[in-house]
């Protein structure tokens, strides 16, 4: 339950540990929707469909927007990176927030379906959480991003069924799956992650990272077993856990 009763309209209302957590915790959300936004922007023209290829560069607007809607509000936190004082300076930043598999290109379109129904999918489940957050400019960003995410689920869902309906892609398809799959279960922590313990303590986040991960299991799960796709293994080895990525720290 919520521990936190008194309005959170800003960053000044938070305690030091508390702004600490959503700070780190907020630029990782945020660092991963602008990493999204951009390798599906790379795939704007290779895309496979001219109505793929529009869909791109409107969910690269999206995730875009999503991501400076946040550094918005994280730039007023004590300790937030300077860069994210202008818009122009997110490229001078050094350090980032975002899983490793975001690091490089997608290669195939496969990837971009698997990134979009996957751990996309995971971020919405985050926001969610955030519908009724105690901290007002997460709550009212969570809106508008839940509002547009609905369309993102419903492309990706069914470009998902496309490619897992055809031989020749479906092997892509789930050897995109296999990569991805570690990446979104990972995201939500383990079930001790203190940034994200706190959140849900202080009421910011509605359900714990046990519950997130759980509901998001449901629906990827899901998704896999109605296109006849297998689950991959859910063991994630959280010795290796990177809390700024929110990523595991592959070998």
């Amino acid at each position: 339950m919520p521990t936190t009763t008194a309005p959170l309209r800003q960053a000044t209302d938070l305690d030091a540990p508390l702004a600490q957590a959503l700070l780190a915790w907020g630029l990782s959300l945020a660092d991963t929707k602008h990493k999204i936004g951009l390798r599906i922007s790379q795939w704007v023209n290779p895309a496979p469909a001219l109505e793929a290829a529009v869909a791109a560069a409107a969910l690269t607007q999206d995730e875009l927007g999503h991501a400076r809607s946040l550094f918005a509000m994280l730039r007023t936190f004590p300790h937030a990176p300077a860069e994210l004082g202008a818009e122009a300076d997110l490229k001078k930043r050094t350090a980032f927030y975002y899983p490793r598999l975001l690091d490089a290109p997608w290669q195939t379109w496969s990837e971009v379906i698997a990134v979009l129904a996957l751990l996309d999918a995971a971020l919405s489940i985050v926001f969610e959480a955030t519908r009724e957050s105690q901290f007002a400019p997460l709550r009212q960003r969570a809106a508008k991003i839940l509002q547009e995410e609905r369309f993102h689920r419903v492309f990706a869902n069914s470009w998902f069924a496309r490619l897992a309906a055809d031989l020749p892609t479906r092997e892509t398809l789930l050897a995109a799956v296999a990569r991805v799959w570690p990446v979104a279960l990972a995201w939500f922590g383990p079930d001790d992650d203190p940034a994200a313990t706190l959140l849900h303590q202080a009421g910011i986040l509605s359900r714990s990272p046990a519950e997130l991960r759980d509901q998001w299991l449901s629906q990827a799960a899901a998704l896999l077993e109605k296109n006849h796709c297998p689950l991959p293994a859910p063991e994630i080895d959280w010795g290796r856990w990177d809390q700024r990525r929110r990523d595991v720290q592959r070998l």
